[in-house]
């Protein structure tokens, strides 16, 4: 019962916060208070222990980030975006609904937790 809660209240949250106008301060203060929580939340359920394993996939994991981070670099560098999109700019079509950038908002919230976990 208690999940069922939390989930609500985060898709709640959730809704809320992206229905604000964005680059403002009541904005930031809803993103960031929101990522914060989740860190709290995240460092306070039970660790699970670590394996090789899981370790392995971490590597794996960082390298997927420094290819994206590599290739948002690249694009930014070369114009037009038409021809060489970034990640955000490919995005942009899918986040334009409030629903998807609430569900968007609640998958960052369950990875802030997911990280601070580990």
């Amino acid at each position: 019962m208690l999940g069922a809660a939390a989930v609500a209240l985060a898709v709640g949250y959730a809704w809320v916060a992206t229905g604000l106008r964005p680059f403002t301060l009541p904005s930031l203060v809803a993103t960031l208070g929101g990522g914060l929580v989740a860190i709290v939340v995240g460092v306070r359920l039970p660790r699970r222990p670590a394996s090789t394993r899981r370790a392995a996939a971490g590597w794996v994991w960082l390298a997927l980030a420094m290819a994206i981070g590599l290739w948002e670099l690249q694009s930014f560098v070369q114009h037009p975006r038409s021809q060489h999109p970034t990640l955000s700019s490919l995005t942009n079509s899918l986040l334009e609904g409030h629903a998807s950038r609430m569900a968007a908002f609640v998958g960052w919230l369950a990875g802030g937790i997911w990280l601070a976990r580990r």
